[in-house]
């Protein structure tokens, strides 16, 4: 010791600190042995640690008994952690607290066994062994600082639910006298504090939205496949397309689908609620009006059908026109001219229709509530757009981007949890896309502005359909032939005897199973 007198410095300040505990006693005694060695010419991090002793840094836990000091470290990292903005800081400046304790060179919270991947670090870039972070990852095991042999490095498994999700690992510079105990309890109180934020950021990676092919439609089952098929189909021709599907459903979405990928993606694309509007404004607002026409027509003004010369006029709820309101479109439809509200002179128009319903324009023409002429002249490539009950695949990539979109509006860093995305995958959703997406917005809105958003924030309703699966065989028979039966009777429209024909039933039978499986 005599011929190395860092090392015997060394030592007498880690004696001088790990004395007895009580301070009123030996204080005075600590403080004189400090202020004297720190007059002596000692290297840069020697005397840093003996700057540390002689503040009181860690006065908090000095008075502390050797059970109320785990406690005290993981409330304070536990604080650090809560006040971060969001998940990913909150890591990084526990880490960075980390690193200012132990005085250690690197601390940072790393998981993936397979492929380890770093989500936070504090300090130089981690020179340690990668094999050893798998060991722990695997095994659960912490691997403390071993006194004889330097650089120490310590590491301790990050558990959620008891399984372990990452590891955080701390490591010092040759030279650094580590307290073997005190990085022990400091890390095992990091790995408690970081556990939900790691939770967080790695259910979020699983949160990646699908790409949205033709259009805005996103997912990858096979009726969305199917779809994005068809849109590329319609696309290609120039006929008129008729969407059919239930409300909410994303028919818009598909008529855009279909502007864009055509000819006609660089003019316009004009939209109309058919069932917005009662007949003399449905009129001027297709065909146009000219000055004086009616009372508040203080100019004249052109058409959606002029506006949309050259690209796509979507007609939406196209079944909700009256029969004065259809004749006019036929005229339309086959002459290819408007005439504006007013004037007498016939304008030649080019553009593409495209009309949507939710009901079936067959059986609307079998109750003679629509022309069977303007059908055909609509019905030339059709597109029946499933609803969202079929495509249940889907419902995980829908609920990411709707919540992506929602949390950056409102600036949340929340994250759904795995088992959320299954419970919203099990709830039918009669009012399909639409409904998925508002209630998304409103548990967004409801939900903490931080950590993981568990099933039971769900409402009511979505929540007891998200519930386990069936218990037994024949509760889970029956709600096969539930959606079985729904499914045919949201393809039919409602229409019982179609829906019957479908399922190889007469209607009597399909009355019977319908009453059997409580469908209203």
């Amino acid at each position: 010791m005599a011929h190395l007198p860092l090392a015997r410095l060394r030592f007498k300040v880690l004696s001088v600190a790990m004395g007895p505990d009580d301070r009123d006693r030996h204080r005075a005694q600590r403080v004189r042995l400090m202020s004297a060695l720190r007059r002596c010419a000692l290297p840069k991090l020697l005397r840093s640690d003996i700057d540390a002793m002689l503040a009181g840094r860690d006065s908090r836990d000095a008075s502390a008994t050797p059970l109320e000091r785990p406690l005290n470290e993981l409330q304070h990292l536990l604080e650090v952690v809560q006040a971060g903005e969001d998940d990913q800081s909150a890591l990084g400046e526990l880490c960075r607290v980390l690193v200012e304790r132990l005085r250690a060179a690197t601390v940072q919270v790393v998981t993936g066994s397979s492929e380890p991947r770093t989500l936070a670090r504090a300090g130089r870039p981690w020179q340690g062994d990668v094999q050893a972070i798998e060991r722990i990852l695997t095994g659960g095991a912490a691997l403390t600082a071993d006194a004889a042999c330097e650089p120490y490095v310590a590491a301790h498994p990050i558990r959620y639910g008891q399984e372990p999700i990452g590891v955080l690992c701390c490591r010092w510079t040759a030279g650094v006298a580590a307290e073997p105990r005190r990085a022990n309890e400091l890390l095992h109180a990091g790995a408690l504090a970081a556990a939900a934020p790691v939770r967080s950021v790695l259910d979020r990676a699983h949160l990646v939205s699908a790409p949205a092919a033709g259009g805005d439609l996103i997912g990858s089952s096979p009726p969305a496949v199917q779809l994005r098929d068809a849109i590329a189909r319609a696309a290609r021709a120039p006929f008129p397309v008729l969407l059919e599907g239930e409300s909410g459903s994303g028919k818009e979405l598909v008529a855009r689908g279909v502007h864009r990928s055509s000819a006609r993606r660089d003019r316009r694309l004009c939209t109309v609620n058919c069932a917005a509007l009662s007949d003399d404004l449905l009129e001027a607002e297709l065909f146009g009006h000219a000055r004086g026409a009616f009372t508040g027509a203080i100019g004249e003004r052109a058409g959606l059908f002029e506006e949309a010369d050259g690209g796509t006029l979507f007609l939406d709820e196209v079944g909700e026109l009256s029969p004065r309101a259809q004749a006019k479109l036929l005229r339309v439809l086959q002459d290819g001219e408007v005439r504006r509200v007013g004037e007498n002179l016939p304008r030649r128009v080019d553009a593409r229709i495209i009309a949507a319903t939710n009901r079936q324009l067959a059986d609307e023409v079998a109750a003679n509530r629509f022309r069977a002429d303007l059908r055909f002249r609509l019905d030339v490539v059709r597109i029946v757009v499933p609803p969202l009950r079929e495509r249940a695949t889907d419902i995980p990539a829908l609920a990411a981007h709707f919540w992506a979109e929602a949390t950056a509006r409102i600036g949340s860093s929340a994250t759904l949890t795995p088992d959320t995305l299954a419970a919203l995958a099990r709830y039918d959703w009669p009012g399909n896309v639409r409904e998925l997406q508002n209630a998304v917005a409103s548990l967004a809105v409801h939900a903490p502005r931080r950590g993981r958003v568990v099933p039971s924030m769900l409402p009511a309703h979505i929540a007891r359909s998200g519930a386990a699966g069936a218990a037994t065989f024949e509760m889970a028979r029956q709600e096969f032939e539930r959606r079985y039966v729904r499914a045919a009777l949201a393809q039919s429209g409602g229409h019982r005897a179609r829906a019957a024909r479908e399922l190889g039933l007469s209607r009597q039978g399909l009355a019977k199973m319908m009453r059997r499986l409580q469908i209203d």
